[in-house]
């Protein structure tokens, strides 16, 4: 499974990071709810940093990231395969640092940070098959509005099953 994340699609005037990550999760719990793939054989994850700004790196609080990564790296029943921060503008070291600082070394060994140089483009997606990608990425499976209108219609079908599933919650006694 690829999942490419869009960043500049967050106004971080207008949204906050809170609600892009609960919704961001809503949708990948439908999307791996009938798929065992990404937790057999694993997940490519892409965050395509073009558009973000300061006002997008001043959301990711430390406590916030290292949420992020504990989720991501020992509860969510996943492989992450590869984390590819795509499109990084010079200043995005920053805030890889911090997600660096959370990860165990496996981890840190699976990150990969490319500029925005179109050049890379086919060398940070080199694994990923063709016909997986979107055509705005240099694949042939529709584009990026197809996807993101598959994906809402999924969640909204799944609707009563994500209600449901909110009841259900892991109490950490320490």
């Amino acid at each position: 499974m690829v999942l490419i994340i869009r960043q500049k699609q967050n106004n971080p005037d207008k949204q906050k990071l809170s609600d892009v990550i609960k919704i961001s999760l809503m949708a990948m719990d439908v999307m791996m709810k009938d798929r065992v793939a990404p937790s057999l054989y694993g997940l490519a994850l892409f965050i395509d940093l073009d558009g973000v700004t300061a006002r997008h790196l001043m959301q990711l609080r430390p406590h916030i990231v290292m949420n992020i990564v504990h989720s991501w790296q020992g509860c969510y029943p996943i492989r992450l395969r590869s984390i590819n921060f795509i499109n990084a503008p010079k200043y995005v070291h920053i805030g890889v640092a911090i997600f660096k600082s959370f990860m165990n070394e496996k981890m840190r060994q699976r990150l990969h940070v490319y500029s925005r140089d179109e050049t890379v483009m086919h060398k940070y997606f080199k694994d990923i098959p063709v016909n997986i990608r979107p055509i705005e990425y240099g694949g042939t499976n529709g584009t990026v509005q197809e996807m993101i209108e598959y994906t809402k219609k999924l969640v909204e079908e799944n609707r009563d099953w994500l209600i449901d599933s909110e009841k259900y919650k892991v109490i950490s006694k320490q």
